[in-house]
């Protein structure tokens, strides 16, 4: 089953309507190198825009540096807010006996 989420945020004025579901966030992850963010963001954005107004404002967001803030800003959106942390314990790991 793949829902999507309808997602709307503001872009000063304008409005964007984005259609994500767990199945595009994922393609957008493994597109993410270390060398090329922006491009997987954009291609996300574009790819889950629910409609040609909100593909043009991508476009414009892109143009303007805008692209990272409006992923973010969608992401947010999408994925739960959930609090995680890390279980520390008392004692460290093992030491690691070499052997030449």
């Amino acid at each position: 089953m793949n829902n999507s989420k309808t997602i709307t945020v503001m872009m000063g004025e304008k409005e964007m309507t984005f259609s994500v579901s767990l199945d595009d966030w994922n393609r957008c992850v493994n597109a993410l190198q270390p060398d090329n963010k922006i491009a997987p963001m954009h291609n996300f954005l574009i790819n889950v825009s629910a409609n040609d107004e909100t593909k043009e404002l991508v476009k414009q967001a892109y143009n303007d540096a805008l692209t990272s803030d409006i992923f973010g800003a969608v992401i947010k959106e999408f994925k739960p807010d959930v609090e995680i942390t890390v279980k520390k314990y008392k004692t460290g790991p093992g030491k690691l006996s070499r052997t030449d």
